[in-house]
């Protein structure tokens, strides 16, 4: 942000917005000048690679994890890209006061800074910078990654480009790109992402990935294909070996850069990108899963814990407790804190993405009971917290469809302690049969939910604790 062209453009790779009634959204998009490219030729090459290098310094650095969607070139063909555009599904946390849009602008502007030693922007232009097809050493490596896999069509776009110096393939069928660089330009671009240090871990099907606030989950095939395309050009001069994700950049290893929408793997000398979902979504997915397990777990092991709560507690820390248990919720994609307060009584509201059965609440309750299967929806719901003594009767609850509307939600939740009045739980049911998705937790529901999460329990120690 101290840089003095930080806040400047640097084409190619160009930060965005676009405003509507709904808000703004900010993107990056990579698109080049045939003029100074290729003279009126091909680019597909240039916008894959170009924005592969610039999403990948983005995710090593915490700056965002993006996805990468192509534009198709004026003649439809779905193989060129004529555009990449760049949608930040994970925007780095910084505390500086900067907003969004100018501390992406500092990142693009850092990024084209330290991949020149790897592109040598001032030495791109036409006709050094025109794309060849694919003739000699072009023709060896597509018959390598071609004997390498499944996927037959490296030869449908291969070739090399002499400024910037590469040789390029793409399995159109497979969405594998693979790129050769001279051994000091690799070596320059892991020096761009020294900053990335991740921390993973294992599951069945996937390893989570932690590094700089960003996460993503990469599916142990996406890794197999990778590694199995890096090894199909390398030779055992240049042949690094696998030691896993984590390690540097600088490493003499292997390594795997996740994207949203891709996994970037690095050799000595060759970039392989497998295009999956590697993001948020999958990372979730898995985060799930290990709660689960360890909810098995404990409904086992801490089935006979009591809890002990205190006359009088912390409503905030409360608040941070339900805050918790509903990021653990299955079915809840994410939890969002509405507002700092609610005017009235003090306390907060969240919006929770909750995908629940149609029938689901107290509404259609007969349904479940029935066993009648009911087909699930995602809605926005709206979630209220009382904590009141004896029970939290209809008075303390008003307004509750104005509230709904008021945050564009779908639904409303109750998080009422110890219980509600049953005129309250008489007016919940009342609303859902009127439209409006309701349902809640009283004490038992929370004490069930801590009995599947008792590591929560040591983290508000000072709110709950177990006799």
């Amino acid at each position: 942000m101290g840089q003095p062209c930080a806040q400047e453009r640097h084409d190619p790779f160009v930060i965005a917005e676009e405003t509507s009634e709904r808000g703004s959204m900010i993107f990056g998009y990579v698109r080049t000048s045939s003029y100074q490219m290729d003279g009126c030729g091909g680019r597909t090459d240039v916008h894959d690679v170009f924005s592969l290098l610039w999403a990948c310094v983005m995710r090593a650095t915490g700056a965002a994890s993006p996805i990468l969607l192509s534009e198709e070139g004026f003649a439809g063909i779905e193989e060129e890209i004529y555009a990449r555009w760049l949608v930040f599904e994970q925007i780095g946390e910084f505390n500086d006061g900067s907003s969004a849009k100018q501390r992406l602008l500092a990142h693009a502007a850092h990024a084209f800074h330290v991949l020149d030693n790897v592109i040598g922007w001032e030495r791109i232009k036409y006709p050094d910078a025109a794309w060849k097809d694919q003739h000699g050493e072009a023709d060896d490596i597509v018959a390598s990654l071609n004997a390498a896999g499944e996927f037959k069509d490296f030869g449908e776009m291969a070739g090399r480009r002499e400024c910037p110096d590469w040789l390029y393939a793409k399995s159109h069928k497979g969405r594998i790109s693979v790129v050769v660089l001279p051994a000091e330009c690799m070596f320059a671009l892991r020096g761009a992402l020294l900053a990335y240090r991740p921390s993973s871990t294992e599951g069945r099907a996937r390893t989570s990935i932690l590094a700089s606030g960003l996460k993503n989950a990469i599916s142990k095939n996406v890794v197999s294909t990778g590694l199995k395309y890096v090894r199909a050009i390398e030779d055992d001069e240049y042949q690094l070996p696998w030691r896993g994700l984590d390690v540097s950049p600088l490493d003499p290893v292997i390594i795997a850069i996740p994207l949203e929408s891709h996994c970037v793997f690095l050799g000595a000398q060759t970039l392989v990108a497998v295009e999956s979902e590697c993001g948020l979504r999958q990372f979730e997915a898995e985060r799930t899963k290990f709660l689960e397990r360890r909810a098995k777990e404990n409904a086992v092991f801490a089935a006979d814990y009591l809890f002990q709560w205190p006359q009088k507690f912390d409503g905030s820390k409360f608040e941070d407790l339900i805050y918790a248990l509903l990021e653990r919720e299955p079915g809840v994609m994410w939890v969002r804190q509405a507002s700092p307060t609610n005017e009235r009584d003090g306390g907060r509201d969240f919006i929770v993405r909750w995908v629940v059965p149609v029938g689901d609440g107290a509404a259609d309750s007969s349904f479940l009971e029935a066993g009648v299967p009911t087909p699930a929806k995602a809605l926005n719901v709206v979630v209220q917290v009382k904590a009141i003594n004896p029970s939290v009767g209809k008075s303390k609850v008003q307004d509750i469809r104005d509230t709904v509307e008021r945050h564009e939600a779908n639904g409303y939740f109750l998080i009422a302690f110890p219980q509600p009045a049953s005129s309250l739980v008489e007016h919940l049911v009342a609303l859902g049969k009127r439209g409006v998705w309701t349902n809640w937790w009283d004490r038992a529901q929370i004490e069930t939910r801590l009995r599947k999460h008792v590591d929560l329990i040591a983290r508000f120690a000072d709110l709950v604790k177990v006799c």
